[in-house]
């Protein structure tokens, strides 16, 4: 069981590392002069939380 949780420990760093990279894309994205183009949608960006774990 401990490769498992191992495994599912590195898939959740995994996501955590994704999540931050899209959130500096949404950063960027206006600082680039995406807020011009009408199919970049303007959300705002969403508080990422290291504590994003099932169970």
């Amino acid at each position: 069981m401990k490769d498992v949780m191992e495994l599912l420990r590195a898939k959740e760093q995994e996501l955590l590392k994704v999540k931050r990279q899209v959130e500096a894309l949404r950063i960027a994205l206006p600082l680039l002069g995406a807020e011009e183009d009408p199919l970049v949608p303007r959300a705002a960006p969403a508080a990422i939380k290291g504590t994003d774990r099932l169970g």
